[in-house]
């Protein structure tokens, strides 16, 4: 290859995305494979399942979740929810859906971030 098309490769490789789990994804990682992680230690399970205990000792489950809801308060947007949708298609058997109170698109978004400051 010449050196012109060597550059071009490079910047090719930069635009395609790599697998990166954004921090709802990590999260939700940690939650449905039962990993301890100080940013997960302190989440609540709401499992029917489980007995109730004392408030001080949160119930576990041993097992792995396979079903799991996302649930964001406020701005979701696109990038979370394809990436929880790749990342379900990675782990055979699990399922995840994802919702929000609130879904932007990009040119919603800026004119959020532009009304910060005003208000």
């Amino acid at each position: 290859m010449n050196t012109g098309s060597q550059f071009v490769m490079e910047g090719v490789k930069n635009l395609v995305l790599k697998q990166h789990n954004i921090p709802v994804t990590r999260i939700l990682d940690n939650l449905m494979e039962m990993k301890s992680h100080p940013e997960t230690d302190d989440y609540r399970y709401f499992d029917p399942k489980m007995l109730r205990g004392s408030e001080s000792s949160i119930p576990r489950n041993k097992n792995p979740f396979q079903e799991a809801v996302v649930f964001v308060v406020g701005g979701g947007n696109y990038i979370e929810y394809q990436n929880l949708v790749d990342y379900a298609k990675s782990k055979q058997g699990k399922k995840v859906i994802y919702g929000c109170s609130e879904l932007f698109n990009a040119a919603q978004f800026i004119k959020q971030l532009s009304q910060l400051g005003q208000k």
